[in-house]
């Protein structure tokens, strides 16, 4: 979304769309899309795969580049992810403005147009003060390789490679298990991605999917020989959105995360239950930076052994700098704190949510996205302050449901947005008051202040 320039921007199966943010309808939708076809579809189709939806190029990450003037793009190009830039009036670059490191999408955007995944353009705070993409997918065709990513670093001016890549261990379960991306955000010295994965912490009990927050400092190079391909920062936490009692219930599938533009200090995240709990239902809740960052600076937990239980690490055991400090230099750590947090990346507490309970909760509702605003009301010359959550639901709906300071919240509208489709995306614009979400097959927009259309 470019709210400066009035435009829409849309991935779509072999398309990108550039649609007007008054009006979508008055969108040419020859005129103003950019044609993007996959390549190798005869070796796509070779390997099981359909043509006419799996061997496509769906487009998968769009996200503006540093300059305001370039998008960044990747698709799934037949289960052949390869990437591109192209100007924001979705015409190609021409041969002199090449961008070095594109090309080759492998661990930038998923190969099945399935999988979930997230990516996010970060201009700042990298090392050689270089522009870079951090992604989280999966790498394999096989999908046995969910993978945190970060791309090699080139300086665009010279084209001249700085540094390499940096990513997760590979098939390291402590590190990434069977991973769902939902999102990931630049926050000050950080990237953090929000993801749900199986539980390596519950492995022997059974089977169970958590939720997750994980961190990486944007300076991390690497260690010299010990990780020198991947994180040295890599930590991760899991998210606790349950309704509190002697036995808690959770809702341990994260489906949808936002940050509000202009306040890094809070995410909100829709959560779903498991398909184990035997109860269908969702739950909305509001994390805060500071607790996240409390999980982070707590202990760490680790099993001795394969048959052990898992428990949190004595303090005394944990080397120094604390692993997954950020430092000026990565790969100035010693073997001992590389060897510690390759094998501790799990912290033993867990992000707590804001407020005794969740800021909403449902049975019998599945929501698949979430955006959040916040609106101000003048009420006898005080001001109220409230906060306006849109999630989108498995039914085709859009819940509005408004939460007031101290907590309390309730359903102040349910619309029949998208017939008996899943809503998969929306977005919100704050300056035209206008709600974008899309489904597998349309796009609608809603006037926020306009609850007739339903």
């Amino acid at each position: 979304m470019n709210e400066d320039r009035n435009t829409l921007y849309v991935g779509a199966m072999d398309r990108i769309f550039k649609l007007n943010m008054s009006d979508i309808s008055q969108s040419h939708c020859e005129r103003d899309a950019l044609l993007l076809e996959a390549s190798n579809v005869a070796r796509c189709v070779s390997k099981g795969k359909s043509e006419p939806f799996e061997c496509r190029n769906h487009i998968r990450v769009l996200q503006p580049l540093g300059d305001g003037e370039r998008l960044y793009v990747c698709g799934t190009n037949a289960h052949s992810p390869k990437d591109f830039v192209v100007y924001l009036n979705l015409t190609h670059l021409p041969r002199h403005e090449y961008v070095p490191g594109v090309g080759l999408g492998v661990a930038k955007c998923p190969y099945d147009p399935a999988d979930n995944s997230t990516a996010v353009w970060v201009t700042q705070g990298n090392p050689g003060g270089l522009p870079a993409l951090y992604a989280g997918t999966n790498a394999e065709f096989t999908k046995a390789d969910p993978v945190i990513f970060r791309n090699d670093l080139f300086d665009f001016r010279t084209g001249q490679k700085r540094f390499n890549f940096k990513r997760t261990l590979k098939y390291d379960s402590k590190w990434l298990d069977k991973t769902n991306f939902v999102g990931s955000f630049d926050v000050g010295e950080y990237v953090l991605f929000f993801f749900r994965e199986t539980a390596v912490e519950f492995m022997n009990c059974g089977k169970a999917v958590y939720s997750r927050v994980a961190r990486v400092c944007k300076h991390d190079t690497g260690g010299k020989h010990i990780l020198s391909q991947n994180w040295a920062t890599y930590l991760k936490a899991r998210l606790n959105c349950s309704i509190p009692g002697e036995f808690p219930f959770y809702f341990d599938e994260i489906q949808s995360v936002y940050q509000m533009p202009g306040d890094p200090s809070r995410f909100y995240a829709a959560f779903t239950t498991g398909a184990s709990d035997g109860l269908i239902g969702s739950a909305i809740c509001t994390y805060t930076m500071e607790d996240i960052q409390e999980a982070f600076a707590g202990r760490f937990k680790e099993q001795a052994t394969s048959s052990s239980a898992w428990l949190p690490v004595l303090r005394a055991r944990v080397p120094s700098p604390r692993p997954g400090t950020c430092v000026n230099s990565t790969e100035a750590l010693p073997d001992n704190v590389l060897n510690f947090i390759r094998s501790h990346p799990l912290m033993d507490s867990a992000v707590r949510h804001e407020g005794d309970t969740p800021a909403f909760y449902k049975r019998d509702l599945v929501l698949t996205t979430l955006v959040v605003d916040r609106q101000f009301v003048d009420m006898l010359g005080d001001d109220i302050t409230y906060t306006v959550f849109y999630a989108g639901t498995s039914q085709g709906e859009v819940y509005k449901i408004v939460q007031w300071t101290g907590g309390g919240s309730r359903v102040a509208d349910v619309w029949r947005a998208a017939g008996d489709e899943p809503v998969r995306a929306l977005a919100i614009s704050r300056q035209l008051h206008e709600l974008y979400l899309a489904t597998d097959n349309r796009l609608r927009q809603l006037p926020l202040r306009a609850c007739a259309h339903r």
